[in-house]
C-alpha cells in the first residue's frame, strides 16, 4: 500500500542581515523575539572583537536592552558616572556638571559607559539562538529573483531570503550593491549626491588604557576637553580609562584601516596634548591595552533602500562622537525596522510579500527615522566643531554659554530620549516607564502627533499661518538673550511665544534653547542655537 509524500511545510519569511556588529546583533535579538526567521552574515571569523572604542548608552537603548533581557547584567558590571568635567584646551577645569546623573534620576536607570567590545559581547552572549550568526561570510553579490533574493558569499555559499538588511557599517558593501541594483533597474533613483554625502573632516586616535594612581582620575568620570582644531574625550571606569582625540584630517590622510606605523606617528604627534591637569596623551598611550586610528565619517543618505535591500545604522547615517549618539541612533533604527516587520508578518509568518509591499514598508521606515537621524547627525557635527573651536561664536558658546544652558538642554534631551523607540511586542523587567523621563517623552510624542495632525488639516484646507505664510506651532522658549541699547541682558522666560502673523513683538532676539525635537527654526530675528554654533 503506497502513501503520498506529505506536503512540505511552507518556508517562512526570511531576513538576511549583512554585518554581525552592534546593529546586526540588535536586529537578531529583535527578530528572534518576534519569531521572524533570519540569518546574520559576519565577514570576520569572530563576533567578539577588540576593535572599537568606548560607547555611551542612553536611556532609550537601555530600555531596549531590558527587553532583550540583559540590562541587569550590564548595570551590575558597570559603575554609574559620578563626576562630569568640561575642560579648557590646557586641561584645566572649565566647569563641572551633573547632567548624566540627572538623566539617571529622571529615568530611574543610570547611563551606561563602557567599551564597544563589552556591548558586542553582551549582545552576542545573550542571544536566544546563536546558530543564526554565521561568521567568515564575506558578501560578494546580491541577486534579485521574482520572489526574493539570493546572497552570494566569498566562500561559495549562497543564502536565500525575502530581503537583505545592510548592517555592515559606514563602508557598507551592501550599500554599494544596492546602488548598483538601483542604477541597473531604475537609473537616477539614487541621487548622485548620496555617493559622496559621507564627509570626513576629522580623524581620531582612540584607546583603552590601564588607569594608574598618578593620573589622579576618579573611578567613574567623564571629561570633555576643548581644543584648537581638536576635541578630546576621556571616560573612566574602575581600573580603566577610555579616551579619544579627534583632530582635523589632512587632505592626504588614508581613509582605510591605519597601519601600526601610522597609529604610532599620530600618537607621537599629539603626545603632549593635555587631557587633564595631570594627564597627557603620552600617559594614556604608555598604559594602553588597545588603540587605533580611524576616520570619522558623518552624513545621512537621502535614500536608504532599493528593491529588497534596506540599510540600517552607520550604512545609512553616521555622526561624530562628541554627543555619544551614533550607536544609540543606529540601534533605534534597527528596532524601528523590526517593529514594522513584526506588524507586517504577525498575521502569517509564512507570507512572502511582493517587492512593492516591501518598498512601501522600507519607505515608511526611512520616513519615520530620517528626521531624528539627521537632527542628531547635524547636532553631533556642530558640537564637535564647537568643541574644536572652529568658529569664534562656537568657542564662546562652548566655553561660557553652554554650562549656563545645561539645565535647559537637559529637559530637551530627556524628552528626546524618552521618545526613543522600543519593541512593540516585548515587555520590560527592570525599567519603570512610570519614571518622569519616560512621561516627558510620551508628552513630547503626543504634542508632535497633534502638530502633524494640525499640519495635515492646514494642508488639506489650503490654509496658511505664521510668519512668511508658514504655520509654526507655539514654541516653548526657556532662555532668551535680548539686545537692548548695545548691552546684553539674560532673562528667563517660561512663557510661550505665540506664532502670529506680522512682525514679532521682540525685535533682535536670539533664542538660545532649542525645542524638544531639536528642529531648526528661523522666525524673524530669532534663531535656534545650532545655527549660532555652526
Amino acid at each position: 500500500m503506497s502513501h503520498a509524500d506529505p506536503t512540505p511545510p511552507a518556508k517562512p519569511f526570511r531576513v538576511i542581515i549583512v554585518g554581525g556588529g552592534i546593529v546586526g546583533l540588535t536586529l537578531s535579538h529583535a527578530l528572534q523575539l518576534g519569531d521572524i526567521d533570519h540569518v546574520v552574515l559576519e565577514k570576520h571569523k569572530e563576533i567578539i572583537s577588540v576593535r572599537g572604542a568606548a560607547l555611551v548608552l542612553w536611556p532609550g537603548v537601555l530600555r531596549v536592552f531590558d527587553q532583550f533581557g540583559f540590562l541587569k547584567k550590564i548595570l551590575d558590571s558597570t559603575t554609574p558616572l559620578s563626576a562630569e568635567y568640561r575642560r579648557w584646551p590646557d586641561g584645566s577645569v572649565n566647569s563641572m556638571g551633573n547632567m548624566v546623573q540627572e538623566f539617571g534620576r529622571l529615568f530611574e536607570v543610570p547611563m551606561v559607559l563602557f567599551d564597544r567590545q563589552s556591548c558586542v559581547t553582551h549582545l552576542y552572549e545573550n542571544l536566544p539562538d546563536k546558530s543564526k550568526i554565521h561568521t567568515g561570510k564575506k558578501l560578494e553579490r546580491i541577486e534579485h529573483t521574482d520572489t526574493g533574493v539570493r546572497v552570494y558569499l566569498a566562500d561559495g555559499s549562497v543564502e536565500e531570503g525575502d530581503m537583505v538588511v545592510g548592517a555592515d557599517g559606514v563602508h557598507s558593501m551592501t550599500r554599494k550593491l544596492m546602488w548598483d541594483y538601483a542604477e541597473a533597474t531604475s537609473p537616477g533613483s539614487i541621487p548622485a549626491t548620496d555617493k559622496n554625502i559621507m564627509i570626513s573632516e576629522f580623524s581620531a586616535i582612540f584607546g583603552v588604557s590601564t588607569q594608574e594612581e598618578r593620573f589622579g582620575l576618579g573611578p567613574a568620570d567623564s571629561h570633555v576637553i576643548f581644543g584648537h582644531g581638536d576635541t578630546k574625550l576621556l571616560f573612566t571606569q574602575p581600573g580603566k580609562a577610555y579616551w579619544a582625540l579627534g583632530y582635523k584630517s589632512a587632505s592626504g590622510d588614508a581613509k582605510g584601516k591605519a597601519s601600526e606605523e601610522e597609529v604610532e606617528a599620530v600618537a607621537k604627534k599629539y603626545a603632549d596634548m593635555p587631557f587633564t591637569e595631570t594627564v597627557k596623551l603620552r600617559d594614556l598611550w604608555e598604559t594602553r591595552t588597545r588603540s587605533g586610528v580611524l576616520t570619522i565619517e558623518e552624513g545621512v543618505l537621502t535614500t536608504w533602500h532599493a528593491g529588497r535591500i534596506v540599510l540600517v545604522g552607520d550604512s545609512a547615517h553616521k555622526m561624530t562622537a562628541d554627543l555619544g549618539m551614533g550607536a544609540n541612533i543606529a540601534i533605534e533604527s534597527a528596532i524601528h525596522l523590526a517593529n514594522l516587520l513584526h506588524r507586517q508578518l504577525s498575521p502569517n509568518k509564512q507570507q512572502h510579500p511582493p517587492a512593492s509591499t516591501l518598498h512601501t514598508l522600507f519607505a515608511q521606515y526611512q520616513k519615520e527615522r530620517y528626521k531624528r537621524a539627521s537632527i542628531f547627525a547635524d547636532l553631533s557635527g556642530k558640537t564637535t566643531r564647537m568643541h574644536a573651536y572652529q568658529s569664534l561664536l562656537g568657542r564662546i558658546y562652548a566655553g561660557y554659554l553652554e554650562p549656563l544652558l545645561a539645565p535647559y538642554q537637559l529637559r530637551s534631551f530627556a524628552e528626546s530620549f524618552g521618545a526613543a523607540p522600543k519593541l512593540d511586542f516585548v515587555p520590560l523587567s527592570v525599567v519603570d516607564e512610570g519614571a518622569e523621563g519616560w512621561a516627558m517623552g510620551r508628552r513630547m510624542m503626543s504634542v508632535e502627533e497633534e502638530r502633524k495632525k494640525k499640519k495635515k488639516r492646514m494642508e488639506e484646507g489650503g490654509g496658511k499661518g505664521g510668519w512668511s505664510g508658514l504655520n509654526y506651532p507655539n514654541i516653548q522658549t526657556d532662555i532668551v538673550i535680548r539686545r537692548r541699547r548695545n548691552r546684553i541682558n539674560r532673562s528667563i522666560d517660561s512663557q510661550r511665544l505665540a506664532a502670529t502673523r506680522g512682525s514679532h513683538p521682540w525685535r533682535d532676539v536670539i533664542v538660545l534653547h532649542h525645542g524638544p525635537d531639536f528642529s531648526q527654526l528661523h522666525v524673524g530675528n530669532c534663531f535656534w542655537v545650532q545655527d549660532l554654533v555652526c
